[in-house]
């Protein structure tokens, strides 16, 4: 079957497996308009067949997606296409970053003669994409970690291909490899807990645009990440003296958030305060804030016709601030991240073409940030107390709202109360007093209450009276 015959067939199943526009389903005429009228009860034996048949075939595309992929590569047409891999092509092809992948890691997998029961049952349609990628990931999760000779091999992947699902595949190879792992470390052999070569580490993004990071670590590593986080991780009394409300799971998440902003801010730089650029943020000119646009040079508005994001006029309706890895972000937390300038601002018109770009913006010098240090001793939100190198400097009037950068117009935060002033309600204000005070967000229960100032942490006290942090 060639190309050609290849596509006149796909067109023959979508003719058969869909409903033309305008047409009467209650003439069943193909399976789209069978499955538009299918009753309760009188076809329930029918749908069954065709959901089993229908996952078959896809099982058996998905195949050849990866048979295809396979010969992309063999023929090294990633290289005449100018780009990295036969997934990228797939990719290009308007396949989802995702399946190109799994359908490279198969495409190789057909060629291994120790899967040839796991390829065999995806040709015939018996077993899911899912499956066999899982089925051929947990064989070499167990291979790396143990020698295994064939007759061994062809017992764990028999066992791994009667799992119910992908998660139960994964599970039963790690136990798999625990069981066979030798209890006593041949002499040469490192232990698998030491072998740095088996690290691994996978980013996720989900459907509403967060990462999920999973982390397999030896125990040397390991050891080294639980030595940065211990002292990040302590729970921090709430602004009233009450616990911490964070679980465990947030508060080593926002350990590990701390350590990677530490890393990036800190490399070379000295402890007055002087920062690198660490995050790339690109802000469309149709994005406006509070009636402002970001000046990526000296922080005023630029005086070009603009459109607000979502006018009419606007080019593109869905104009919003991007991070150069993380995708796109509110202008709120664009606003979180300008306050401390370890950003390399792009500015760029309504064609995404760049205004300004790559201009690196220290906004609070060594010596303001020096006398923030000395005044705020640290995290100023009432009951943390962070240590100044683990805090941001926030400008009280945005930045980008016309603040300055002086020490009145200065706090120093933690990112997680940096966030919290941002997104939680919180305000912050220099008092007549040149120190910062803290107004909790307002209490739905009581909406006209006064909202009372609070004292910063270093002026923690230890009177009950109102305001006092």
């Amino acid at each position: 079957m060639d190309a050609t015959t290849l596509t006149a067939f796909a067109d023959l199943m979508s003719d058969d497996l869909t409903i033309p526009v305008g047409t009467d389903i209650d003439t069943p005429a193909n399976l789209g308009q069978f499955l538009a009228r299918a009753r309760a009860v009188d076809d329930d034996r029918e749908l069954l067949a065709v959901a089993a048949a229908v996952l078959r075939l896809r099982n058996v595309a998905d195949y050849s997606v990866a048979a295809t992929c396979a010969a992309i590569e063999r023929v090294g047409l990633p290289a005449r296409k100018h780009v990295r891999s036969g997934a990228a092509i797939l990719s290009e092809l308007g396949a989802a970053p995702a399946v190109a992948y799994r359908a490279a890691r198969l495409g190789q997998a057909i060629v291994d003669e120790n899967l040839v029961s796991v390829i065999r049952g995806l040709r015939d349609g018996a077993v899911s994409a899912e499956q066999s990628d899982a089925v051929a990931s947990g064989v070499g999760h167990v291979t790396g970690r143990v020698e295994l000779p064939d007759d061994d091999r062809r017992k764990i992947v028999n066992s791994l291909m009667v799992q119910t699902s992908p998660a139960r595949v994964r599970e039963k190879a790690r136990a798999w490899a625990i069981k066979l792992a030798p209890v006593e470390p041949v002499d040469g052999v490192v232990p698998v807990a030491e072998r740095d070569d088996l690290n691994e580490m996978t980013l996720n993004r989900t459907d509403d645009g967060r990462v999920a990071v999973t982390i397999d670590f030896d125990i040397v590593a390991a050891e080294e990440l639980s030595a940065a986080l211990d002292p990040l991780t302590r729970p921090v009394p709430e602004p009233d003296g009450s616990a911490d409300r964070r679980s465990a799971k947030r508060r080593r998440a926002d350990a590990m958030a701390q350590v990677i902003r530490t890393y990036l801010s800190h490399s070379e730089r000295p402890e007055s305060g002087g920062v690198l650029p660490h995050v790339t943020l690109s802000v469309p000119a149709a994005v406006v804030m509070n009636g402002q646009v970001l000046d990526s040079v000296v922080g005023q508005t630029i005086s070009i016709p603009i459109a607000a994001a979502g006018d009419d006029t606007a080019e593109d309706d869905t104009a919003v601030p991007w991070l150069g890895f993380g995708g796109p972000i509110s202008p709120r937390t664009a606003e979180l991240i300008m306050c401390e300038a370890s950003v390399a601002l792009a500015l760029l018109d309504e064609h995404g073409v760049p205004l300004n770009v790559g201009r690196e913006k220290r906004l609070f010098t060594p010596g303001i940030r020096k006398a923030l240090v000395l005044r705020d001793r640290g995290c100023a939100f009432p009951g943390c107390g962070l240590p100044p190198s683990w805090c941001d400097g926030h400008h009280v009037d945005h930045w980008e709202h016309g603040g300055v950068t002086s020490l009145d117009n200065g706090v120093l935060l933690c990112r997680r109360h940096h966030t919290v002033i941002h997104h939680g309600g919180w305000e912050v204000f220099i008092g007549r007093d040149r120190q910062p005070w803290f107004v909790p967000p307002a209490d739905p229960d009581h909406p006209k209450r006064r909202r009372e100032p609070i004292r910063s942490n270093a002026r923690r006290t230890l009177t009950s009276l109102p305001g006092a942090a």
